[in-house]
């Protein structure tokens, strides 16, 4: 599973808003994109418009 940190556009304020995502793949679909796990399950989904990034976070550091 992936994380992935996803800034997007909102009318509200703060008007730029992030959230972490954890997911294994995202795809654009018509007008949103949609984050989703391998079995096809959507976990989040957002209008294509207003993303402005979308980074794949690099994995944790194993703990000791």
């Amino acid at each position: 599973m992936n994380v992935y940190l996803v800034e997007y556009t909102t009318p509200r304020t703060p008007p730029l808003r992030e959230r972490k995502v954890e997911a294994d793949d995202f795809a654009v679909r018509d007008t949103f994109v949609e984050f989703t796990t391998a079995d096809g399950k959507k976990v989040f989904s957002v209008r294509a418009e207003t993303v402005v990034t979308i980074a794949k976070m690099p994995p944790e550091p194993p703990t000791t």
